[in-house]
């Protein structure tokens, strides 16, 4: 029989839920930076081996709800909760917030018979009396059924978490055919692949106001697939910073980008990037849900 379970990946922002659900999945399914709250959406890897497929939900981090798009993002991580056969919830072992955790968790149904893992993620970077400290104490709060010590970032840790899993989903059908690593659609993943490139190009000076998107995807009789996509910002300074001098700044992305687009699509990528600036964006719920953030 096969087997087949949904796994939602919950954890305050930059725990490192992305960085995780790519190591288990083998390819980059979400988007990885430095900055909190990369994740905006649920996004779904999907790794099958054998007889046995696991849906991995990426989900945003928990953080105060500002505006339109926090409020998005929160309904995401709820969203997520419903219909799942497992969960893990990640903490940062070199930034432990027992509150924000337990505040969170209470969110999560202790009572639901769904199985949910506590990953102590980055254990690379803490002495093991950290680790021990931190599974006493969060077990005072949750009644996790198993806890993991990781390291995402280096593949440590992770295939005793793989065999929990594959035990604890049940038995059922594959929803995805096995070849497929994500459920992103390729203009997704050009969508979040440009915005991680700005992210890290431009960590210090341009916050999480930027938003991308696809305009056109087609191909061409050169063989190429031309891409053109809308960066979008709330200040005419951030527009500035990204397209730096003489142009300089938008030509790094989007060589950065288009490299990047080219190894995950398989394809050779026409990339044509423009900027323009919203005020606000994210207080406006019609901007919100025009960006791609609509309630599911």
């Amino acid at each position: 029989m096969k087997k087949f379970g949904a796994v939602g990946v919950f954890g305050r922002a930059n725990a490192g839920k992305s960085t995780l659900v790519n190591a288990l999945v083998g390819e980059r399914v979400s988007i990885v930076s430095k900055r909190p709250q990369t994740t905006r959406k649920r996004i779904l890897g999907i790794l099958t081996v054998e007889d046995c497929q696991l849906v991995f939900c990426d989900t945003p981090g928990l953080h105060g709800v500002k505006n339109k798009l926090d409020a998005f993002m929160h309904e995401e991580i709820m969203a997520t909760v419903k219909g799942l056969q497992a969960g893990l919830y990640l903490v940062d072992l070199a930034d432990i917030k027992p509150e924000d955790d337990k505040a969170y968790l209470s969110q999560l149904n202790p009572e639901s018979d769904m199985p949910i893992f506590l990953v102590l993620n980055k254990k690379d970077l803490v002495e093991e009396d950290k680790v021990e400290f931190a599974v006493k104490l969060y077990h005072e709060f949750f009644p996790f059924n198993k806890v993991f010590a990781v390291s995402a970032g280096k593949n440590e840790g992770l295939e005793p978490l793989l065999k929990a899993l594959k035990r604890a989903v049940p038995e059922g059908p594959h929803a995805y055919d096995s070849e497929l690593y994500t459920s992103q659609s390729e203009r997704e993943i050009v969508e979040e692949v440009v915005r991680e490139v700005a992210l890290q190009n431009f960590y210090q000076e341009v916050p999480h106001s930027i938003a991308v998107q696809v305009e056109q995807f087609c191909e061409r009789e050169n063989g190429k697939t031309y891409v053109e996509a809308q960066i979008y910002v709330e200040k005419e300074s951030h527009k500035k910073i990204i397209i730096g001098k003489a142009g300089e700044g938008i030509k790094k992305l989007g060589l950065v980008a288009r490299q990047r687009l080219n190894s995950l699509l398989g394809r050779d990528i026409f990339l044509q990037l423009w900027i323009k600036v919203r005020v606000n964006w994210r207080h406006d719920e019609q901007w919100v849900e025009r960006l791609g953030y609509r309630k599911s």
